[in-house]
């Protein structure tokens, strides 16, 4: 077991050419690193993973890649125990990181969609010739598009654990598969529904625009650029000691379930899910694809693929339908936890307590891996698993918990920068509710203010706002346009605490004043709304 929280990298891969430069991000806690290790040994001595290295990836304000890190178990077991010259589980150790992979063929088309070679909504065929006819569609279907299969919504048939079997499938078989054709669950265009075979699609498509080949194009774009030494295709140029054995899990519940694995050869199906890696590597492809949301985005370099392109693979193209949550005693629905969607070869969840956070899970034969960052922040977390379909999603996202835990501050939202108009509005707006003149509002309201609300209307309700806070009209007599919370450019929400009413022990609550001010869509904006009213204390 090692857990070395700030412990140089075993390996000499350069800092990815979009890192942050400078530390202003909170540290991990050492309670924090104390809790996910134990999380992660906890695996391993239930015997769930045979072995496990993660880390903990720095985020917008921090210039270590790897914050802290850690690792339990072996790299080869046999008959529950290590095997001769195995050693364990390491921050070098090499694994298959499986369908993290999609996200580096996802970056590759859109890297060669920015070059105009192709666009995303060219239909697949239109580079693959033996794809035409391959799935039987509806006579009001249109073929299926690059971007179809980007987001999971080409309505291929889920093939997983089929595909994982075909990765060395050569370029000659998969056109006879496709000529021999395929089955479909949805309209393209229509739903999520998860194929591999659609991103073996990609890579094809990538081969015939390139005239190369996905592995070599992946690799000089972007593994070489970024300093990810140990990430290949195939183990020939990496370090063989390193490299950790694939195990398959049996059907006993002790050490001795683990059975290792072959490794299969690089071919088609590889650019679903080919790659190996370390957490060293996968920090730097992390960190690479956060940068997309850090507030210096757009002074860092544009080379390997811009900002834009990265954030574009970073939202939420194709929504996830999940179950529902259990029905309450009344009878009514509680809800969902999350939302979820596909990106482009990145899945996008919405958590109530983490927010947005952007991730890939990978389950290979013999092998898993997670990848997982938070937007605001671009703190993450990776971890790799030498056996099949390792649990790490649920664990790398309870590590994430117990970093919001311990360190909220690595977790705190983007705050929008208001822009200057509407910070001038809003002392305009200020002055005015605070009495001012009616010139300031002839000069600043929109023409829709006055008839929507007429002025003395929008007097009468912010007295009524104030007594149901119960505030004085003195209240408002410090506000600045700074001490508002900036929700967008436009849009800026005062929250004045009211008084407290009956008290305590009578049951008594405490209402605040909330005002919203709105910007019209105008580059020489006017005030569209300006809105006083009471609520309950959150």
């Amino acid at each position: 077991m090692q857990n070395t929280p700030s412990s140089p990298a075993p390996t000499s891969s350069n800092p990815p050419s979009n890192a942050p430069t400078s530390s202003t991000a909170a540290p991990i806690p050492d309670s924090a690193v104390r809790e996910i290790t134990a999380l992660y040994e906890q695996t391993v001595t239930d015997h769930r993973i045979a072995g496990v290295t993660w880390a903990i990836v720095g985020g917008h304000g921090h210039d270590q890649a790897v914050l802290a890190h850690g690792a339990a178990g072996h790299r080869e077991l046999a008959g529950g125990e290590p095997t001769p010259g195995s050693t364990p589980m390491d921050r070098g150790s090499i694994s298959r990181i499986a369908s993290l992979t999609k996200s580096f063929t996802a970056a590759t088309i859109l890297a060669l969609r920015d070059e105009g070679k192709l666009r995303l909504d060219d239909p697949v065929e239109q580079y693959l010739p033996e794809a035409v006819g391959a799935v039987d569609l509806p006579a009001d279907a249109r073929p299926i598009t690059l971007r179809d299969v980007l987001t999971m919504s080409s309505g291929l048939v889920t093939d997983n654990p089929w595909g994982d079997r075909q990765e060395s499938m050569t370029r000659e078989q998969f056109a006879a598969l496709l000529r021999g054709g395929l089955g479909r669950s949805t309209t393209p265009g229509s739903g999520y529904e998860y194929s591999n075979t659609g991103f073996a699609m990609l890579g094809r498509v990538i081969d015939e625009v390139t005239g190369s080949d996905y592995t070599t194009e992946i690799r000089q774009r972007f593994l070489e650029p970024l300093g990810m030494v140990d990430s290949a295709f195939e183990t020939s140029g990496l370090d063989s000691a390193r490299i950790a054995t694939g195990h398959r899990i049996n059907e006993r519940s002790d050490a001795t379930r683990f059975e290792a694995e072959p490794f299969d050869r690089p071919g088609v199906y590889g650019a679903m899910a080919g790659l190996y890696s370390t957490v060293d590597d996968l920090a730097a492809w992390v960190r690479f694809l956060a940068a997309a949301d850090a507030p210096d985005a757009a002074d860092r370099p544009q080379d390997l693929l811009g900002t834009a392109s990265r954030r574009e693979m970073q939202q939420m193209h194709r929504h996830h339908l999940l179950p529902g949550g259990p029905m309450g005693s009344d009878g009514s629905a509680t809800g969902f936890d999350r939302i979820r969607g596909y990106g482009y070869g990145l899945v996008v969840d919405v958590l109530p307590d983490l927010r947005e956070l952007v991730s890939h899970s990978g389950g290979y034969p013999g092998y898993g891996a997670f990848m997982q960052w938070h937007r605001d922040s671009g703190v993450g977390v990776v971890a790799l698993a030498n056996s099949k379909y390792a649990p790490l999603g649920v664990l790398s996202v309870q590590a994430m918990q117990i970093l919001a835990k311990h360190a909220p501050a690595l977790f705190a939202p983007r705050v929008p920068e208001p822009s200057p108009r509407t910070v001038q509005a809003a002392g305009a707006a200020l002055d005015w509710l605070r009495g001012a003149g009616d010139s300031l509002a002839d000069a600043w309201f929109a023409d829709n203010m006055d008839l929507d609300i007429s002025r003395a209307e929008r007097r009468r309700r912010l007295e009524q706002a104030l007594e149901a806070a119960g505030l004085e009209q003195g209240a408002l007599g410090s506000l600045r346009p700074e001490d508002a919370q900036p929700l967008s450019l436009t849009h800026l929400r005062w929250t004045v605490p009211g008084a407290q009413s009956g008290g305590v022990q009578s049951g008594g609550t405490r209402s605040v004043l909330r005002i919203d001010l709105q910007m019209d869509p105008r580059r020489e904006a006017l005030i569209q709304g300006l809105d006083t009213v009471a609520v309950p204390r959150s």
